[in-house]
């Protein structure tokens, strides 16, 4: 598993040209099939910060240290549910009780789906008893700001 915090930021690299393309801004997926749907892609220009989408498709690889494509690509409009929105979200067991806070979002080695969530319940309660995770199997519902999970675990 890999979490999405440690993609975000990478540089995205032509493999063939070893050009530098920018860096992830984001990452995008869709929150009922859980497939990652792409990237949002922040470019330096001269004139400021330009942004786009690159598909998963286009995607050569997702290493520890970058990510490569090895084609030319148009950027688009990636449409989905973005990491940095899901990043927050109060995750609820079913009985009512509040469990913390979505910390992070977990794929599997490939980046090609979502697999869970780290749950986070404070800086204090991070150190002593370390983070949770809610694997998608576990989740009853998912809205626009809440999560809500099976069992109360």
């Amino acid at each position: 598993m890999r979490k999405m915090k440690e993609i975000v930021g990478l540089p995205v690299l032509n493999v063939k040209t070893g050009d530098r393309f920018g860096w992830v801004k984001d990452i995008v997926f869709n929150d009922k099939s859980n497939n990652i749907i792409g990237i949002i892609l922040e470019k330096d220009s001269f004139l400021g910060h330009d942004t786009g989408g690159i598909k998963r498709n286009s995607i050569f690889a997702v290493g520890k240290d970058a990510l490569t494509v090895n084609e030319i690509f148009d950027l688009e409009e990636i449409i989905g549910c973005c990491w940095s929105q899901k990043i927050g979200n109060t995750v609820f067991s079913d009985k009512g009780d509040i469990k913390g806070t979505v910390g992070d979002i977990f794929t599997d080695d490939l980046v090609n789906i979502v697999v869970g969530y780290e749950i986070t319940d404070g800086l204090f309660s991070d150190i002593f008893n370390g983070r949770g995770a809610i694997l998608e199997k576990n989740i009853i519902a998912e809205g626009k700001d809440v999560i809500v999970i099976e069992g109360g675990s």
